[in-house]
């Protein structure tokens, strides 16, 4: 029986709305314990094999969201030395966690090698699940959950990633040239090409692939947060569009945030610069306030205290 807090997003504009909030699930300690075991056992089995995809980061050790940035930039770069353009297509899974197909993820890692026990161990834990929602402290009555994996079990996010492995070789193998990169739920597919034409028909093709393995497997995309982007030299406004789905994306002619970098054209950062600074001007004048004159009081290093942790 788990108890799962519904806490609200950060930054949302309305909070009337569902999809504003999350649920965390609040397991025993000693589940955890034997969560978090079967969870290092299999990223481990992962990693030797060389199982996951070599464009997942998140969820793995020293693969960090600035590592997936500097790899997009790095590739950028180099395509730019031959003259090529560049172009980005950001999708994000929806309900990620909630939605993961108990069968699908048993096929997947018996087809990656991973051990019986451990797979079995993974279909025991997604099966006979109840949880007790919890809104502002009020407990309501147990619901069976018979999909997806626990939001907040150690778990949870290996699993997650090796459930949604499968689609990377999938769509790079329809579309030759195009490459994945993810950071979790956010998954980005790159392409090059000679110009803005040849590379929005590239990512075009890579959402429909994208989109068909998905169908087949239980997950969503987004389509509300799925951006384009095009990198290059040459600094005009793009005309392509991406068609994704029965939608057409344009090419931002603005930074595109992805996993918190503001990227622009140039891959200058002149625009996550000055964000950033905003970010620290304002937080620096909050302090200020607190402070005053005379440092802070005790009453203010509690409030700085609780605010942090």
């Amino acid at each position: 029986m788990a108890r799962g807090v519904v806490i609200p997003k950060p930054g949302k504009p309305d909070y009337s709305k569902v999809r504003a909030y999350r649920v965390i699930s609040l397991l025993d300690v000693v589940s955890k314990l034997v969560e978090r075991t079967a969870a290092h056992l299999i990223a481990d089995h992962l990693e030797r094999k060389r199982g996951l995809h070599d464009g997942q980061f998140g969820s793995r050790k020293r693969r960090s969201c600035v590592d997936a940035v500097a790899v997009l930039m790095n590739r950028t770069q180099l395509a730019w030395e031959e003259k090529r353009v560049v172009g980005g297509l950001f999708m994000d899974v929806k309900s990620a966690f909630n939605n993961v197909s108990r069968a699908y993820l048993g096929k997947w890692m018996e087809a990656l090698g991973v051990e019986s026990d451990l797979i079995r161990w993974t279909g025991r834990f997604m099966s006979d699940r109840q949880v007790k929602l919890v809104l502002d402290g009020k407990a309501g009555e147990a619901s069976p959950v018979d999909t997806g994996i626990p939001q907040g079990s150690p778990a949870a996010p290996i699993l997650f990633v090796t459930y949604l492995s499968g689609i990377f070789d999938e769509v790079e193998a329809a579309v030759p040239g195009v490459h994945g990169l993810s950071f979790v739920d956010d998954i980005s597919w790159w392409a090059e090409g000679k110009n803005d034409e040849e590379v929005a028909a590239k990512l075009s093709e890579a959402a429909t692939a994208a989109v068909e393995w998905a169908a087949r497997n239980g997950v969503a995309f987004d389509h509300g947060k799925t951006e384009a982007a095009i990198f290059r030299k040459k600094r005009t406004a793009p005309k392509e569009t991406v068609v994704v789905g029965d939608s057409k994306v344009p090419f931002n002619k603005e930074a595109t945030r992805w996993l918190g970098v503001w990227l622009d054209f140039q891959l200058t950062l002149k625009e996550h610069h000055a964000v950033r600074m905003k970010s620290g001007r304002k937080a620096m004048t909050r302090l200020h306030r607190l402070t005053g004159q005379m440092g802070l009081s005790p009453a203010n290093c509690r409030k700085v205290m609780t605010a942090c942790v």
